[in-house]
């Protein structure tokens, strides 16, 4: 028979466990409510919307005559747009409420694919993809501004969860209808399908969500469009920078080396286009579901460690992805990537939410979202010259390196955060100690 001490120590711990998983449990009973769900299946829309058009852009593009080098050009052109439209997105959005802005955004989508179906050279693309862009920064950092707003605090990661895997989910089901559509009846149908999808989602958007109740100005004088010092503070925030060093480097990894030059690397040790394909799919699946269990753990787990170990495991795996031809280790290897990426996006941007208080979130996201498009198009630039002078193996070593540099200066910010809230919070029980015991 176990000692009394052991039997207590068991019932405690079963207890403990009992409650973790009620606790978690409640969690999300209290998330699964209407203004979440609904913009989880506006995002869905979304990412259906952006998924349309992922399989068939460059075919598109290069049937309207593009040459290569004019292809890389009209795509690049995504990612700027991104860069500068992120920030002001955010922006407008703390001054007329996620609502309004994730509408437009569905508005902009439709607009843009419309100007995609009526292309008659490619450099026509240029001005929907710009659009596309503004649509992309409008839907899916907004909506986790909208879950900042609509959500508790404490049930917030676990909301950015359920709201990460519906937008995994909307990708994965975009390119079969534009594939489809596109070989069945032609490109510009594809868009003119996904331009529905995106009117659809507009009007759902509208009729279903909820708008924030703005805060009338002081004195009735109408109040700035942009609070710079709140905007360069919230800039200088180690959660932010920290968050958005991880996001840099990680859209460097994915754009740069996974997404652009893995697949040109498979082919060379003759894997065929169905099987890379397969890879990425099964990538996809892997991302999306491992969202939805890390929203309540990243409530118990630093922000900075978890980035900075996804971070780690990302370098591991971009050395190792060119150092194999097997197509299981491949696969293993983008899927363990794929749940890494998942883990980063709940982790990272439940931080970024968190930190950003109702007047400043929008602009908390936004800067998150510039830094990734950032890293897009450095990641682009940066992997192409190491490509053109260094060869292909040196990509995946650059970019692990990268990975590896900025998972230290991640973990390097999180503790100096972590040290100044230690810091603030000794300050502040002093004074109150000195309040309440004035010298005589």
């Amino acid at each position: 028979m176990a000692p009394a001490a052991d039997t207590a120590s068991l019932a405690a711990d079963f207890c403990v466990g009992t409650l973790g998983v009620s606790s978690l449990t409640a969690s999300y009973r209290r998330i699964m409510r209407r203004e979440v769900v609904d913009v989880c299946i506006l995002i869905f829309l979304a990412d259906v919307v952006v998924g349309v058009q992922s399989p068939i852009f460059a075919l598109y593009t290069t049937s309207l005559g593009a040459s290569l080098g004019m292809l890389g050009l009209v795509t690049s052109v995504l990612g700027l747009a991104r860069l500068a439209s992120a920030l002001p997105a955010g922006v407008i959005s703390d001054r007329l409420g996620p609502k309004t802005v994730l509408i437009a955004g569905m508005a902009l989508y439709a607009f843009s694919f419309v100007l995609y179906a009526m292309a008659p050279a490619p450099a026509w693309l240029i001005v929907p993809r710009v659009l596309q862009a503004g649509g992309m920064v409008a839907t899916f950092p907004m909506g986790v501004a909208y879950i900042g707003d609509v959500v508790e605090a404490r049930d917030r990661p676990a909301a950015i969860g359920v709201y990460t895997a519906a937008m995994g989910s909307g990708f994965a089901v975009g390119p079969l209808i534009g594939s489809f559509v596109g070989s069945a009846a032609g490109y510009p149908a594809a868009y003119a399908v996904g331009a529905v999808i995106a009117l659809a989602g507009a009007a759902f958007a509208w009729w279903r969500l909820t708008g924030r109740k703005l805060p009338a100005p002081k004195g009735g004088a109408p109040g700035r469009l942009v609070d710079l010092p709140a905007l360069l503070s919230l800039m200088r925030h180690p959660t932010i920078v920290m968050a958005c060093v991880a996001n840099v480097a990680m859209t460097v990894s994915m754009t740069g080396a996974i997404f652009t030059y893995f697949p040109v690397y498979a082919r060379g040790v003759g894997i065929s286009t169905v099987t890379i394909g397969t890879l990425f799919a099964w990538r996809a699946i892997a991302s999306a579901s491992g969202r939805i269990p890390m929203g309540p753990l990243s409530t118990r787990l630093p922000a900075h460690w978890t980035l900075a170990a996804v971070l780690v495991v990302e370098a591991v795996i971009d050395f190792s992805l060119a150092r194999t031809s097997s197509p299981l280790l491949l696969t293993l290897l983008l899927v363990i990537e794929g749940i890494g990426f998942g883990v980063f996006l709940v982790s990272s941007q439940a931080a970024v939410a968190g930190t950003g208080g109702t007047a400043t979130r929008g602009a908390a996201v936004g800067i998150f979202w510039m830094a990734g498009a950032a890293g897009e198009v450095v990641g682009l630039v940066f992997v192409g010259v190491v490509a053109q002078y260094l060869g292909l193996l040196a990509v995946f070593e650059a970019v692990a390196a990268t990975a590896i540099i900025s998972a230290c200066v991640v973990a390097g910010l999180g503790l100096l955060g972590a040290q100044d809230s230690r810091q603030h919070a000794r300050i502040e029980v002093a004074a109150g100690d000195h309040a309440h015991n004035p010298p005589e």
